[in-house]
């Protein structure tokens, strides 16, 4: 399950506007799922601000960005319609990125032996 614990301002500062959505793993999808569906509601009722004549040039545009994609089955589900785009494809592993670390130093030690 997730939880909304941040989120974007007012949604009309989108309207109109082209969002990529970024994420660092797509893991289970679970959360680009989730992320992609608020954000497309929260657009849709935005429009309905606006006179039915404006609204398909102000809907936003989104695109989605992930650095590492794993190869995996995902649990959720993207629409068609949004360009998706990962940096890399990774088999289904753990991944340590810096900045969950609590010891830098620590962590660039660990990666630094891994390459040996």
């Amino acid at each position: 399950m997730v939880v909304r614990t941040q989120w974007l301002g007012p949604p009309n500062n989108l309207l109109g506007r082209r969002a990529l959505i970024v994420d660092e793993v797509d893991d289970s999808r679970t959360t680009l799922h989730y992320a992609v569906t608020e954000l497309k509601k929260d657009v849709e009722m935005a429009l309905l601000d606006l006179p039915e004549s404006q609204r398909d040039a102000a809907r936003t545009k989104f695109a989605i960005f992930v650095v590492h994609n794993k190869l995996k089955p995902k649990s959720g589900v993207l629409p068609s319609d949004i360009p998706y785009y990962a940096g890399a494809e990774v088999n289904d592993v753990w991944l340590d990125y810096p900045w969950e670390m609590k010891d830098i130093d620590e962590h660039d030690r660990l990666a630094a032996l891994a390459q040996k």
